[in-house]
């Protein structure tokens, strides 16, 4: 029976804002209590680090008991944003989702916006929605419910061997930070991860959906929103790129997207067996 440990967890209050690295995650269905519960929106889209890496310049820290969102920045200092539970609400989408969510008001949307350089909004989910999804790899979470605004499933997962090996090829190696994933393991030899079904134990059961494919966000610095010269795509696109049949993105892939079979509580140090 192989077992790995779990070495870090992250959240990420607001989705691309900076991530906060906890000892303990409370893993739902539905998501992870305190990851990507807001997001920046503008007009008809979802504000992220692809085409804004300015985002990423954006600390942002929950605390829930006090329904206080602490957002930071460098140069523009720190605003604290009491959270709205009830506002105007919005009509959105985002790839095949359709969702409402409520706008958390002007102060805090002319913050971000005096930051980000363009008018733009915070927003939350009003209620649960169904993850659409219609394609083989996704199988494990489309027509899932979801009330977070992660990526593609509730967890996503990577290897610290495989960090590793690939930072023995590129010209500047890179922090696991650069692929904002909420939890970290060691105990598996590299990309080991791209062939397990499940990861559990008597608390928590993580399930294998899919390879994480990668964008052109992982080139950003997760402090300063800047894009330094890295020769990481490429990279990936010569040793870590997924059949033409089996891509539904980029194809480049580093980690893993986890839906959760078993709810409950992850914690730093956990063991989990690895099936």
């Amino acid at each position: 029976m192989q077992e790995v440990t779990v070495r870090e967890l992250w959240t990420y209050p607001v989705k691309g804002c900076q991530g906060v690295a906890t000892e303990s995650l409370e893993i739902s269905k539905m998501g992870i209590a305190g990851d990507r519960e807001f997001v920046i929106w503008e007009e008809e889209k979802l504000v992220d680090q692809k085409d804004t890496p300015r985002v990423a310049s954006i600390a942002a820290g929950l605390r829930r008991e006090e329904g206080v969102l602490r957002l930071e920045h460098a140069e523009f200092g720190c605003y604290d944003h009491v959270i709205r539970e009830e506002g105007d609400h919005r009509a959105a989408g985002w790839v095949l989702d359709k969702f409402e969510t409520i706008d958390q008001g002007d102060t805090v949307a002319d913050w971000l916006s005096t930051i980000i350089g363009r008018p733009v909004r915070l927003v939350s989910p009003s209620a649960p929605w169904k993850i659409n999804f219609p394609i083989p790899q996704m199988e494990r979470v489309h027509d899932t419910a979801k009330e977070r605004f992660f990526a593609a499933s509730p967890v996503s997962l990577a290897n610290q061997a495989s960090l590793d090996d690939l930072n023995e090829k590129l010209e500047t190696p890179v922090g696991m930070d650069r692929f904002r994933m909420n939890v970290t393991v060691e105990g598996m030899d590299a990309y080991q991860e791209d062939h397990l079904d499940a990861l559990s134990n008597d608390q928590v059961e993580l399930l294998q959906v899919t390879p994480a494919e990668r964008c052109v966000i992982i080139t950003t610095d997760q402090k300063t929103g800047e894009r330094p010269k890295n020769n990481l795509m490429k990279v990936l696109g010569e040793t870590r790129r997924k059949p033409k049949e089996d891509r539904f993105g980029s194809g480049l892939i580093f980690g893993n997207y986890m839906t959760v079979g078993r709810e409950g509580t992850l914690r730093v140090g956990d063991k989990l067996v690895v099936s």
